[in-house]
């Protein structure tokens, strides 16, 4: 994957363009959550999901939204859509959750196994305009790889809860660097150095812990860490 300097670049540049479009456009919109779409997804399957946008426009809005995205293994620069999806009656505060439907495919090279950071907009087709971004994770798996389903039930992170430290450690397989993210998915935690992390600054919560694999593969568990 590339490195967080990118996406964060990326980041900057969508947030760039929302300020200005909602000052020179009717019909702009806020994108405020991704509705149904699993924690890990099979890799080259399809899923049908949503994302709940809002008009922050001053004016009704009839049409079509395009939901561009981009993922921090594509080159920069580059986005790839989730597809154009209509709108009927849609009016200044109105808030809706726009069906779709996406192959995430591990074969274009838009998605990798393992975790992939993706921001993705609404983009109002007619008049065309751009609005805020939102950032998830997309965590993909491949059900037919036994090395990886090994590698994720060789994985002990534990104590779990972790009110002082998480360690993270394998029998078989070398982990290279581990994560830590909390549930908006904003990395609280890294280490390349040392399997054990200090988890008793942070506030008592639902995280999720990672662990990359010296061959690239990338495993992650939901714990809770942190302190009252």
């Amino acid at each position: 994957m590339k490195k967080a300097i990118i996406l964060l670049s990326a980041i900057a540049l969508f947030t760039t363009v929302s300020t200005e479009t909602k000052a020179q456009f009717i019909g702009t919109f806020s994108i405020e959550q991704v509705v149904g779409l699993p924690d890990t997804l099979n890799a080259n399957t399809s899923y049908s999901f949503g994302f709940q946008v809002r008009n922050v426009g001053n004016t009704l809005y009839s049409g079509s939204i395009n939901f561009d995205f981009y993922v921090d293994s594509m080159v920069p620069g580059t986005t790839q859509s989730f597809g154009a999806n209509q709108l009927g009656g849609f009016a200044p505060g109105d808030s809706a959750v726009v069906p779709v439907t996406y192959l995430f495919s591990i074969n274009n090279n838009t998605f990798n196994i393992g975790d992939n950071v993706v921001v993705v907009w609404p983009r109002a087709i007619n008049p065309n305009s751009a609005a805020d971004s939102l950032t998830f994770h997309v965590f993909i798996t491949n059900l037919n790889s036994v090395e990886e389903s090994n590698k994720a039930a060789d994985l002990k992170i534990f104590p779990n809860p972790a009110q002082d430290f998480v360690s993270f450690t394998s029998e078989k397989n070398k982990i290279e660097k581990v994560k830590l993210y909390d549930m908006s998915g904003r990395l609280v935690l890294q280490s390349s150095e040392h399997l054990k992390i200090f988890t008793g600054h942070l506030t008592e919560g639902v995280y999720i812990a990672e662990a990359h694999f010296a061959d690239g593969i990338i495993t992650r568990r939901k714990i809770i860490a942190g302190k009252n």
